[in-house]
Order: structure tokens, then C-alpha cells, then sequence
């Protein structure tokens, strides 16, 4: 890239040296008024910010701020929540009952015509069920029945009061075969709330960037406009002076009272001037105070900028690297990838729905019967008796799988939507790129400009004021040629903010502002 301008430095110096010269009171403390200038009011206290601090304070206590980072927690959690179903999950029962039930013919064979079949029963059961990354379901369990019946009662070679003790413990295994079976799959919702997380953190820092961008902006608004109130205050500083030498020389005869009303006027107007000022300083300060949560009228002191306006200086950076880095730290067009990215999650997830459900099932487990007691008998007995299944299942929707389909579809579009607008973001940073490069280029050709054109006032007003030491020139021209002064001040000092707003533009353009205040 072209460099956008060659050297300002030795201008600049005798630029800087000459303003020093012509307006001393420049470089007084901008919160008091000069002695001299018996129209302006006094200054309350004042409370100064550098600007990183108070970026500092609204990163802190910034209400639209702390709203999204708590957006940004709250998704966070949905981590936990999707992570529970991997969770193991333990299943307590104990359960006492007593049954009575009539027997039928058949059953009064083998139960000696007791007519009414009684059991009683006290049955404990305990599993611990956990799901597998690929989907598989696991559950061990074991059982405990400690009963009796009218029937068994009978045998009379039975202990008085001793249950029978049946007991049982096993494992089961169902491992998905075609939907929900893989990882991919069953960690998607897993996967999704990761992302959404991602994405939150991304919004809020993006929306971090855009208030301190806007805040920032707004303290280079507030440093200016005190500068516009130095600036009216000088000006009322020269009228008075002004004033007194025309009335001396009016008195002497050697001004016309027209003469003398054209100061007066000019008083009056810059005095209504200074008015204005001071307002555009309080409304942008409340601005500040907004953003930070300060009440103005519960703040004794005036909020005051301490920093000066940045320096106005050539870029080293061309759009393509400004580009370059804003794809890589623009946290807006990074939560529309991670956008891109949930989609096409939510895309595989609704193709694997559309699979026909086939488990396969396996289970071993060992029991045992016996009629001492359980505690003791459970682990000898119980490894006499094995039993175990393995077997298919599956499970499908006649005809076509409506739902799965329009989840599909659904998620295909929203994935189109995602990847459209990551595009549109693409396009847009590529014009704010080219945007803040244009404002940094023509506000440094007009701060060039200005200070040329600052410089060449000061000049003419030395001239003037020796043309009027030696009787060739009038007051009113000498009071034109300060007002052109210090408007032309301002008018350099104008481009300054110009340059600073297109600064920031840039800066949140490319995804790096919050670096300045780290």
C-alpha cells in the first residue's frame, strides 16, 4: 500500500511551537477558565478518567455487557446437562407384600387343595444402569426375594419362621446397531451444547467489542468537546482584551463606536458560544455516565477525559492483512462458523434417525433358591444356577419415516441458512475493512490540511498584529484573524476525532480492540 502521506514531522513541530506561542492558555489545566475572563463561571471539580481505566470499570459494571457473558454461563451449562445421560444411574427398591389368590383346578394339584394360594414377601432389588459413548446400554442388577407360602408351609420338615431366600444377580448389554449406535451419534447433543457454548462466549465478546467501541468514541467525543470549550473560552479571552483596548481607543478618538459595537457583538456571540459548549460537554459526558452505571446527580464531580486525542500517523497495515486477521479474530464471524459447525451436526444426527432401530441384546445372570438364610447362602448358591440370552431387535415406522424426513430437511435448510450468512458476514468485514481504510485516509488528508492551513493563520495574525502596532490595521481585524485561529485549532482537532472514530472502526473490524485494554 501506498504510504498516505511522506513526513509531517517538521511541519508538525513548528505548527506545534507556533500554537504554543499564540495561545498560552492552551496549555493551562482545560478545568479552569483563565483569570482574566470575568464572564465565565467557575468549574466544579472534576474527576479525570484515562481512558483505559474507564474501560476497565465498563467492562465491569456495563449492564449489556454482563447481561451476555451471563447468556454466555447459563448456555454453559447446557455442557452438564447434556453430559447427565452418561451419568450412571442407581436404582434402589425394597417392597413388602402379602397376596392371596384363589387357586384353579390345575393349581389345586399341585398345591394339596389349600383352595387359597397366600404368599408373603419381602423383595429388595438394587441396579446401576449406565450409557456407553457408543450407545450401548449397560445394566447390572441384583435381586433378593425372601417369601413364603400357605403351600410351602406345609412340608413338615420345615425350621418354624424361616423364609424361603431366591436370589438373583446379572448383566445386561443393549448396543444399538444402525440408529443411535456410534459415538458420533450419541455424543451429538453433547457436541451441540459445546457449541452453543462456544457460540455464547463468541456473541458476548462480540458484543463487548461493539460497547467499548461505542464508548470509546464517545470519551474522543468528550475529550473534543472540552477542547471546544477551551477554545470558546479563549475566544472570550481575546474579545475582552479586545474590548478594553477598543474602548481606550474610542475614548481617545481613534475608533468609531461601530467599531466598538463589532467587538461587543462578537463578545456576546462567543459567550453564547462557551454556552453551547458547555452543554455538548454535559451530554456527553451523562453518555460516559450511562454506559458505567454513574447517576450524574449523585456524582459531586465533573467526568473529564485525561488522555489527549490520539496522534494522527500512517498505517502499517494493508487491507488484506486487516482482512487476513479478521477472519481469524472477528468473534462475530467466528460464532458464524461454529453456527456452520452445529448444523452439520444436527444434519448427521437427523440422517442417522432415519435408520430403522436394530439392538442387539445380550444378558447373563445366576440364581439360586434356598431355605436357610439369604445372606449367607446367596454366593454358594446362586453361582449353581446360570442362565443368559442374546438376540435381535428392531423396530421401524410402515411406510416412510415422515418425521426423520422433515427433521432432515429442516436441518439441511437451517445449515444452508448458516453457511449463507457466514458469507454475508464474509462480505460485510470486507467492506468495513475497506470502509475504516477510506475514513483513515481522507481524515489524515484533511488533518494535513487543517494543520497547513492552522500554521498560515497564526501567521497572518503575527502579521496583523504588527500591521496594527504600526496603525495599518483595525480591531476588527485583528479579532477576525483570532477567531480563524483558534477555529482552524479546532477544525485540525475535528479530523483528529475523525481519524480516531475510523481507528476504532478498524480495530473492531479486525477483532482486535479489546487488545488495547488488556
Amino acid at each position: 500500500m501506498k504510504p498516505l502521506i511522506t513526513s509531517f514531522s517538521g511541519r508538525l513541530c513548528a505548527t506545534a511551537l507556533a500554537i504554543a506561542c499564540a495561545f498560552p492558555a492552551l496549555a493551562q489545566d482545560q478545568s479552569q477558565p483563565a483569570g482574566s475572563v470575568s464572564a465565565v463561571a467557575p468549574v466544579a471539580s472534576s474527576t479525570s478518567w484515562t481512558l483505559k481505566d474507564l474501560i476497565s470499570r465498563l467492562r465491569a459494571e456495563n449492564k449489556t455487557i454482563r447481561s451476555k457473558q451471563t447468556e454466555s454461563r447459563i448456555a454453559a451449562t447446557g455442557v452438564d446437562r447434556a453430559m447427565s445421560a452418561f451419568q450412571p444411574t442407581v436404582s434402589v427398591s425394597a417392597v413388602r407384600g402379602i397376596s392371596e389368590t384363589k387357586n384353579s383346578f390345575e393349581e389345586d394339584l399341585v398345591r394339596k387343595d389349600l383352595g387359597i394360594y397366600r404368599r408373603e414377601s419381602n423383595d429388595y432389588n438394587l441396579g446401576l444402569t449406565q450409557l456407553l459413548s457408543s450407545g450401548a446400554k449397560l445394566e447390572l442388577k441384583t435381586s433378593l426375594s425372601n417369601y413364603v407360602t400357605n403351600n410351602n408351609l406345609l412340608d413338615p420338615g420345615r425350621p418354624p419362621g424361616v423364609y424361603d431366600a431366591k436370589t438373583q444377580y446379572g448383566i445386561t448389554i443393549t448396543q444399538p446397531l444402525m440408529r443411535d449406535a456410534g459415538s458420533e451419534v450419541t455424543m451429538a447433543r453433547v457436541n451441540v451444547a459445546k457449541l452453543d457454548t462456544t457460540s455464547a462466549e463468541h456473541t458476548a465478546r462480540e458484543t463487548e467489542t461493539s460497547v467499548v467501541a461505542e464508548t470509546a468514541m464517545a470519551y474522543h467525543e468528550l475529550t473534543l468537546a472540552q477542547q471546544r470549550v477551551v477554545a470558546a473560552r479563549e475566544k472570550i479571552q481575546n474579545a475582552q482584551r479586545l474590548l478594553l483596548e477598543a474602548r481606550a481607543m474610542n475614548v481617545a478618538g481613534r475608533l468609531p463606536d461601530a467599531d466598538v459595537w463589532e467587538v461587543e457583538n462578537a463578545l456576546s456571540r462567543y459567550k453564547a458560544g462557551l454556552s453551547e459548549a458547555l452543554q455538548g460537554e454535559r451530554e456527553r459526558s451523562n453518555r460516559l455516565r450511562t454506559t458505567i452505571l454513574s447517576v450524574a446527580a449523585l456524582d459531586v464531580n465533573n467526568l473529564r477525559t485525561a488522555d489527549a486525542m490520539p496522534a494522527v500517523m500512517v498505517l502499517k497495515v494493508s487491507p488484506q492483512d486487516a482482512l487476513n486477521v479478521a477472519l481469524l479474530r472477528r468473534d462475530d464471524y467466528l460464532m458464524r462458523k461454529v453456527q456452520v459447525e452445529r448444523e452439520a451436526v444436527q444434519v448427521s444426527y437427523s440422517e442417522n434417525q432415519m435408520k430403522p432401530r436394530v439392538d442387539l441384546v445380550a444378558s447373563y445372570a445366576k440364581g439360586a433358591l434356598e431355605y436357610t438364610n439369604a445372606i449367607t447362602s446367596w454366593p454358594n448358591g446362586a453361582s449353581d444356577y446360570p442362565t443368559w440370552s442374546m438376540g435381535l431387535q428392531m423396530s421401524l415406522p410402515l411406510g416412510k419415516n415422515r418425521q426423520a424426513q422433515a427433521d432432515i430437511e429442516a436441518a439441511m435448510l437451517r445449515q444452508t441458512d448458516a453457511a449463507l450468512a457466514l458469507k454475508a458476514l464474509e462480505v460485510q468485514i470486507a467492506n468495513d475493512i475497506d470502509t475504516s481504510f477510506s475514513m483513515l485516509n481522507s481524515a489524515l488528508e484533511r488533518w494535513q490540511l487543517w494543520s497547513d492551513v492552522h500554521a498560515r493563520e497564526i501567521q497572518q495574525l503575527e502579521a496583523e498584529k504588527l500591521k496594527f502596532a504600526a496603525g495599518r490595521s483595525d480591531v476588527r481585524e485583528i479579532l477576525l484573524r483570532e477567531e480563524r485561529v483558534v477555529n482552524s485549532l479546532l477544525s485540525t482537532q475535528e479530523q483528529q476525532l475523525a481519524f480516531a472514530r475510523a481507528e476504532l472502526m478498524l480495530q473492531a473490524a479486525q477483532g482486535t480492540l479489546l487488545d488495547r485494554f488488556q
